[in-house]
Parts: structure tokens; sequence; C-alpha cells
């Protein structure tokens, strides 16, 4: 049954199977590129077992329901279709198909992402070797358009982990320290048990809500391992969250790192002194982000970034960089300390 607000498209009885797997594509006004997000996981259905697609349109403006609706037609197989009747952001739309998704494992995708080839098939096999609670999947950056190129340069793959990926493990500190130190917390790279996402719940009204939802997720999990492998196709648009960035979106950025920070130190256990530096170095670099994109005559933010950046860090920024350098990350904290030393947050 749908919450209220939202409707669904009817579903067949195939699709009514218990699944595998749930690939859950929230959508907003991207007509330009979500018709090649559903064409690359229904590629990869045929003999990949029972699973199901839920696609939420959270009352796109543009004609992306269209699409969505044109692709149902052509190629339902799998495909569950949801609509929110009003606009309510994606942390909304993410908790809505959460509450839908039937699968054993959930798998987030943005619209305007692609799977990559194989990428569905190689998480069956992780899941039927090691039924980890966590996989992580590296990923490559989309070249501008609709298709992603396969003249592989040097820095087109991204990790999402750093650290020995060998085999599965239960260590959570070794967990929360490889996916800080890789700085990419963002949820389609991970994929779960339903039983983990389900402790998670998406920050209403926020950007960079899926910083947020790293605690309860990593909280709900015991065997987890990275796969070294590209699985999604990710496109940097010029109008995407982190390239046009807003005073309202820094104070949502700033509102996700108290909660990582808070999420974090709250856990039972596996946050200790390396996980510590690893949120250290997150949040450093993080703010220095912030401090290149921030308006310069805007005291009251500034203020704001301040306090932030004394709750969240462990030590003062510049202790921080200290120990930045003594690990060896020395172009990292260089810039850092640069963007932060313009702005005058270094003490």
């Amino acid at each position: 049954m749908n919450s209220p607000g939202e409707t669904s498209a009817p579903v067949s009885a195939n699709a009514r199977a218990a699944p595998w797997l749930s690939v859950l594509i929230p959508v907003y006004n991207v007509s330009a590129y979500v018709e090649a997000c559903l064409n690359s996981v229904q590629s990869q259905v045929e003999g990949a077992g029972e699973l199901e697609i839920l696609v939420l349109d959270d009352a796109s403006s543009d004609d992306s329901w269209v699409k969505v609706e044109q692709v149902a037609r052509d190629r339902p197989q799998r495909l569950r279709l949801l609509r929110h009747a009003n606009n309510r952001g994606v942390a909304a739309a993410r908790n809505t198909l959460l509450a839908q998704a039937r699968g054993r494992y959930v798998w987030f995708l943005d619209a305007d992402d692609v799977l990559l080839p194989g990428a569905i098939a190689g998480l069956r096999a992780q899941v039927e070797a090691d039924a980890p609670d966590l996989v992580l999947c590296d990923f490559r950056v989309l070249e501008h358009g609709l298709r992603w190129h396969h003249r592989l340069r040097a820095n087109s793959k991204r990790r999402t982990y750093e650290g020995d990926d060998r085999r599965a493990s239960t260590d959570r500190s070794a967990l929360l320290s490889g996916l800080l130190q890789a700085r990419q917390l963002h949820v389609w790279s991970k994929i779960a048990k339903r039983e983990a996402w389900t402790r998670v719940r998406f920050p209403h009204g926020r950007c960079f809500e899926d910083v947020a939802a790293v605690p309860a997720l990593v909280a709900g999990v015991g065997r987890w391992r990275h796969v070294p492998c590209a699985w999604v196709g990710y496109r940097r648009r010029a109008d995407s969250i982190m390239a046009t960035m807003t005073p309202a979106k820094v104070r949502d950025l700033l509102a996700a790192l108290r909660d990582l920070r808070d999420g974090l130190t709250t856990l039972a256990e596996g946050f200790d002194e390396n996980a510590r530096t690893a949120l250290d170095y997150f949040c450093l670099r993080t703010l220095a982000y912030v401090a290149r994109s921030l308006p310069r005559d805007d005291a009251s933010l500034d203020a704001e970034c301040r306090a932030v950046s004394a709750d969240v860090l462990s030590q003062s920024p510049r202790q921080v960089l200290v120990a930045c350098f003594r690990r060896g990350w020395w172009l990292r904290a260089w810039r850092a300390q640069r963007s932060l030393a313009r702005r005058g947050w270094l003490r």
C-alpha cells in the first residue's frame, strides 16, 4: 500500500515474487538522463534472478514521468512505479522507496547516473559467495552527454574505500576509516541488506542527506566487503548540488557534518582512534571545500562555519593538518591548509 500522496503503477505477478534485490531510483527533473538510467538497469535483469526496480517520481515539473512511463511500456520487466503528489525532496523520496522495497538487498541509484555493464551480476556473485551485510563498489565519472566513455583516463575511476579489500571483514573501525578517507559517502555505492537500511531515516528537506545517513547504516552492518570494481557511472553535472553551492546548501552540509560526528561517536563499537582520525580528516577537507565555496560577504555564515569546525574536529584545524602531514597526505593537507588559511579558519 502506498503512503498518502503517492500513487503506484500495477505490478505483474512475476514482479510480486520475493526479490533478492531492490534497485531504488528517485526521479526529479532529470528528463535528459532518466531513460539512460533505467535502460542501464533493465539491460541487466535477464538471468539476474528475481529483482525489482522501484522508480519514484517526486512530482517532476518536466517530462521525466512521461519518459519513465514510456520505458515501463517498452520494458515492463521488474518495474514498480511510484509518484509523490507533491515535491518533497530527495530525502523523502529515498524514505518512501525504502518503505516500499521488498528485496533482501537494497541498491540506491540516482536517476542521472547509470549502472555499468556487469554490475548486477557482479553484486550477485558477491552475495552468493559471502552474503555480506554491506557491499561497497567503486564508480567511474561520466563524460558530458548521455553516454559514458570507455577510453579510460588515469583518474576516471574513483575508489569509495581506502584499505585492505582482499576479503570480507567484520572490522567496523576499518570500514569507517576506509570510507572517511575515501570521502565518498554517497548512498549509491553502498548496497546493503534491507534490515541495515531500515535503520536509516534520511533528514527531510536537506541536501547532503546521504552523509547524515552513514552512521545509522554502519550501525546495522556486521559483515561487509569492498569490491574494487566500478559498478556505477556517476554523471558530473554543472547544475549539481556540489557544483552550485548556496548559503542554504552550505548550512545543510554543516548540519550533515554534525549529524555524522554525533552518529559515529555514539556507535557501540568501531569508533576507535583510527576512525576518529579519519573523521577529522573528512571534516577538515569538507570544511576546506566550504571555505572555497562560501560567499565572501556573509559574516553570519562564516561564524557558523567556525563554530561547526570547533564542534566536529577533535583538535584544532592546525593540529589535524599536522596529523595529515605525518600520515603522508602532503598534497591533500597542503590544499586544505591553503583554503582554510585564506578564510582565517586556522588557529
